[in-house]
């Protein structure tokens, strides 16, 4: 993919500009009189090689700016002479923008290497080249990073084989930096990360000498997993196929996972398949709890109660047995099923008295209970309120969490109109809140936000 809109505009300019520089010389040199038959013409070489022999012994002298004029007459005339005529001028605009840092040595250099292509051929090598020169002196300029790009990603498109890692780490370096100019768009950096960090990680499993800096793999995972450009599709092309070959490694499997996380993919198959490699390499509760919440979420019941059961076994401790049954509560919960949660929330309590998270479960099964008519429905959330205050006793941490609720529910509890027509007068008079449940409770009058008792 070709960097479209305002960018793919821009490119065409500078290259004009690279190619009109060439332009003068050959235009200069024709027009001369007595220049353009002298050697040129005429198929005569030993002009050339004499300008190549003055041109090395000009730099050798330490004058630079003699050398490339003798070479520039030799590329003029007889361009296909020898290539290591355009490695000798590459050096030499090289030595110029380093003295002066002038642009147009860039865009020279440039055209020396596409002149070079012509004759010799080698675009794949001459183009990366091209694009490591870039990259090394265009500093944060966006023409010539996102030239750098577009060569890299043609590379990446039409001979990605003779690319090294090097050039893939070049490719989401770029890709990075035309991001945060507002050049390219997320869609497209992540593209460039998802081909550069999809290759290279091959590469490296596959033990290609030349691909053996895993720092760089880390560090181009690192910036897509931060960037805010990571997807479930890019994560699922990545390590999709990876995760069935490498199960057993277990941190790259916890990295996916992580990963997956972040980018809150658990309703995705790659993020189901990890989950199984987890359980696989360690049965623990954990992680048969995590695949017994994933069945419930892809609606195969008998295998996540499978997988419940497989957790609550595990460990037989009352603590774990206790979490568990928080788990399978809000599992129960979440279906719509409250009475069935909670009745485990309620024996998650009885296995360990600490568990204030049982407690905020049971506060959410009573909160919107139906139970008949208008009255009882708003009296469950008394009830609902009571367990949110006993949470908060017992674990002080989860005030934060159970206060907005409190303050929501408080305002659903029954009016002082409905308490009286049940023969209720006052608050804090005891009652038992009826249906399925049946609990003991306080009466408290609904109040709005003044503190009025409506």
């Amino acid at each position: 993919m070709m960097i479209k809109g305002k960018y793919g505009r821009r490119i065409i300019p500078l290259m004009a500009t690279i190619f009109m520089l060439a332009l003068p010389a050959l235009i200069t040199a024709q027009d001369v009189p007595g220049t353009a038959n002298t050697y040129g013409h005429s198929g005569d070489t030993l002009k050339c090689r004499e300008n190549i022999m003055l041109s090395s012994a000009a730099r050798l002298n330490g004058y630079p700016d003699a050398a490339i004029g003798y070479l520039r007459d030799v590329i003029l005339w007889c361009p296909a002479i020898s290539e290591a005529v355009y490695t000798d001028g590459e050096s030499l605009y090289r030595e110029l923008f380093d003295r002066y840092g002038l642009q147009e040595y860039v865009d020279t250099i440039l055209m020396v290497l596409t002149q070079r292509t012509y004759y010799f051929g080698n675009k794949p090598a001459n183009d990366l080249h091209k694009a490591e020169l870039l990259l090394d002196l265009a500093g944060d300029d966006p023409e010539y990073l996102g030239l750098c790009y577009n060569i890299l990603l043609e590379a990446a498109e039409s001979y990605p084989d003779q690319m090294g890692c090097a050039d893939f780490v070049r490719m989401a370096t770029v890709a990075a930096s035309l991001y945060a100019m507002g050049i390219i768009d997320s869609e497209e950096m992540a593209n460039a990360f998802i081909t550069s960090i999809g290759t290279v990680d091959d590469r490296i499993d596959n033990g290609q000498a030349e691909c053996n800096n895993s720092e760089d793999l880390e560090n181009m995972e690192t910036f897509y997993r931060t960037s805010g450009a990571m997807t479930c599709e890019g994560l699922t092309t990545l390590y999709a196929a990876k995760v069935d070959r490498n199960f057993r490694d277990t941190l790259f499997i916890g990295k996916v996972y992580d990963m997956l996380t972040m980018a809150d993919c658990n309703g995705s198959d790659l993020y189901y398949n990890v989950a199984v490699k987890m359980y696989t390499n360690k049965r623990s509760v954990e992680n048969a709890l995590r695949l017994a919440e994933l069945n419930i979420l892809r609606n195969d019941n008998d295998r996540a109660i499978s997988y419940f059961t497989e957790a609550y076994n595990r460990d037989t401790s009352s603590i774990s047995r206790s979490g568990v049954l928080n788990r399978i509560a809000l599992s129960d919960l979440q279906q719509g099923r409250r009475q069935e949660a909670r009745n485990r929330a309620e024996h998650a309590w009885q296995l360990n008295s600490r568990n204030a998270r049982a407690l905020m479960i049971l506060a959410e099964c009573y909160a919107g209970a139906e139970l008949g008519n208008d009255f009882d429905n708003h009296a469950a959330y008394w009830v609902a309120v009571d367990y949110l205050e006993a949470a908060i006793k017992v674990d002080p941490s989860l005030r934060q969490e159970a206060e907005p609720k409190m303050k929501v529910w408080s305002g659903l509890f029954p009016t002082k109109e409905e308490c009286f027509y049940r023969r209720i007068l006052d608050e804090g008079t005891v009652i038992t809140v009826g249906g399925w449940v049946n609990e003991v409770t306080r009466v408290r009058f609904r109040r709005d936000q003044s503190g009025r008792i409506l």
